[in-house]
């Protein structure tokens, strides 16, 4: 059954404005990281336990690997996940992955200059960096899922996706279904073992949430 029906058929950009926030952070990042290398120690501390306390040191001579190449991999590995989703047939899998790509972006080269700061201001400018982070990913998750709901609103209605975005069939009897809008697979939640499957990908995020944070506090 093809649920993509109705979904714009224009050709699909890859790129979008939502990249210029990005480009703009990453300008801003390289001139900021020009003027304060200078006033910086050798080697920079880079990396701080759960408590604040330095135990990564990176030497100035390869500090821009890291600087740099933190914001352009995380962009760089959404821009292809768009890609491939933009040329998938109906082109959904376009949906909401540019305001989540650029704003991630941009807020990654945030957390980067409250680390170079670190030496200077403290770790006061590491916790902005990170809050700046923050607020950049939730912005991020807000307009995907705005995307998402506009991109549902345009579409035919369908008795078996509740709220446009959940697959409820009793009589189909697979558990998984061709997403409506985006690049693969949900759960029918007519499927009592759709439940089991939830509660298990909660418990293997929770697991790994732990496994993070006993290797941070070591």
């Amino acid at each position: 059954m093809e649920h993509n029906l109705g979904m714009d058929t224009a050709k699909p950009r890859i790129l979008s404005a939502w990249d210029l926030a990005f480009l703009a952070g990453l300008l801003a990042l390289a001139i900021f990281y020009g003027r304060i290398l200078p006033l910086l120690p050798d080697p920079v501390p880079t990396h701080f336990d759960a408590i604040g306390r330095t135990n990564g040191w990176t030497p100035k001579a390869q500090l821009h690997w890291l600087v740099f190449g933190a914001p352009i991999f995380l962009w760089t590995v959404l821009f292809l996940i768009g890609a491939i989703a933009s040329l998938m047939p109906g082109g959904g899998g376009r949906v909401g992955i540019n305001p989540l790509r650029g704003l991630m972006g941009l807020g990654l080269c945030l957390l980067m200059a409250g680390c170079l700061l670190v030496p200077l201001d403290g770790m006061a400018a590491l916790q902005g960096g990170i809050l700046g982070f923050g607020i950049c990913l939730v912005l991020g998750i807000i307009f995907m899922v705005r995307d998402g709901w506009q991109a549902v609103a345009r579409m035919p209605r369908s008795p078996d996706f509740r709220a446009g975005l959940f697959y409820v069939n009793s009589q189909d009897p697979r558990l998984w279904v061709e997403k409506r809008v985006g690049v693969g697979w949900t759960l029918n939640f007519a499927r009592p073992a759709a439940y089991g499957v939830m509660a298990l990908l909660g418990l293997v995020m929770v697991g790994l949430a732990l496994v993070v944070l006993a290797t941070v506090r070591k």
